[in-house]
């Protein structure tokens, strides 16, 4: 996959500080942008989602639908889908899901925990944001424009 701008590289060291950052980057998210997260369990993922859906104007109960696959916040300028992948098996279980239906649309962001399990089915256009646990509390972001 070639990559083909590096938007930022941040550390961070605690939940609040992921938050914040999310939130600035929010100011960078363009309508119908599908943001692909990848990361181990705990890394954070969510943590950025909610920062981000902060700073897109959401003020609502921001979670992992880990369980349910999809959530849906709604401001008064955009959805956000927000997808958690993690039990997701097939392409054509993201069919079922709707995935596609969903993913890219205008006055929408897409946001993909677990993009990994796309299987090959990255979108063309996507900003791809990586989180690696460094330890107890340090994260490392990048955040990158495919």
């Amino acid at each position: 996959m070639e990559k083909n701008a590096k938007i930022l590289e941040f550390d961070s060291s605690s939940e609040l500080e992921t938050e914040q950052l999310a939130s600035t980057f929010a100011h960078e998210v363009k309508e119908g942008d599908i943001i692909c997260f990848f990361g181990d369990v705990g890394a954070g993922k969510t943590v950025f989602t909610r920062g981000l859906c902060r700073g897109l104007g959401f003020e609502g109960y921001v979670n992992s639908p880990s369980y349910i696959v999809m959530n849906i916040y709604k401001t008064d300028a955009i959805s956000i889908y927000h997808y958690d992948l993690y039990r997701i098996g097939s392409t054509a279980e993201l069919n079922e899901i709707g995935f596609y239906e969903f993913a890219g649309q205008d006055k929408s962001i897409t946001i993909v925990e677990w993009a990994e399990m796309l299987n090959g089915e990255l979108p063309e256009k996507r900003v791809e944001i990586h989180i690696k646990s460094e330890n107890e509390t340090k994260r490392k972001i990048i955040i990158e424009r495919v």
